[in-house]
């Protein structure tokens, strides 16, 4: 059944994007995702468009993210939940920068380094996107972990960096202390939730209302799924995508170049 888009291929390959004001031209590349790189070209779009150009490179690599997440289930449950900690970093981070980043966040996001990230930090951007929804501005990436009694995030960062925390995890063993089908099943919607917003964004509809669609939806996996369906179908029926990047694929399967 088709329905998601190829962002990874699409990268910057927009006409008539719907934007709210034309007060700055920027000088941004055609091509900006960095996992397809290559393009030295430049096109000169407004701050809005820009916008886009962003929460795409960050839609494109949470994509691959999730593809690593089908692939580790099972397999390598350690990888598992390393890739999570990644992935669930690009898609807050997008989020923000697509929903809430100002105008001086964007101009600085092209200068950003590890240290100075220029976004809030992870528990804050998650607060943001919970309230958003409908669930309080809180981060449920805070919640202790039972047997472990630290937050959710911190034992994912452990695992990463090699805290000493992570090789007691590894001996107890990362199926007793993880929902491996479940965190699966969470990160399948929370990437539903990026699509959508981006998707009808790109189409002209306000955050606010997008954020009316998700709320209902956002623990339901099947209508989640459904409505990026829909959204996906729209923004191509649009004509805003180039036909030939915008490629149908099944709504839970990972886009890449055709």
């Amino acid at each position: 059944m088709p329905g998601d888009l190829d962002f990874a291929g699409l990268c910057w390959r927009l006409t008539n994007v719907p934007h709210r004001s034309n007060e700055r031209n920027l000088i941004a590349p055609l091509s900006p995702c960095p996992i397809i790189g290559g393009m030295a070209d430049t096109t000169a779009i407004n701050m809005d468009q820009y916008r886009n150009v962003l929460a795409s490179q960050y839609l494109a690599a949470s994509e691959a993210l999730f593809s690593g997440l089908q692939n580790q289930k099972g397999a390598n449950d350690f990888h598992f939940v390393v890739t999570l900690r990644s992935f669930i970093e690009y898609t807050r981070r997008g989020i923000w920068f697509l929903v809430w980043a100002t105008e001086a966040d964007l101009l600085k996001a092209g200068k950003a380094t590890f240290q100075r990230p220029n976004s809030p930090p992870l528990a804050t951007m998650d607060a943001l996107i919970s309230e958003a929804l409908g669930d309080g501005k809180t981060s449920h990436l805070k919640q202790k972990l039972p047997g472990i009694n630290e937050p959710f995030i911190d034992c994912l960062h452990a695992l990463t960096h090699g805290n000493p925390i992570s090789a007691r995890m590894l001996v107890i063993g990362l199926k007793g202390i993880f929902d491996i089908d479940g965190l699966l099943a969470r990160a399948e919607v929370d990437l539903g939730v990026f699509r959508i917003l981006l998707y009808r964004n790109m189409l002209g509809q306000d955050f606010d209302s997008i954020w009316k669609i998700l709320g209902p939806i956002h623990n339901q996996p099947d209508a989640m799924r459904a409505n990026v369906f829909i959204a996906a179908h729209q923004l191509k029926a649009s004509g805003k995508i180039e036909p030939s990047m915008g490629a149908a694929v099944n709504p839970t399967s990972t886009p890449g170049p055709e």
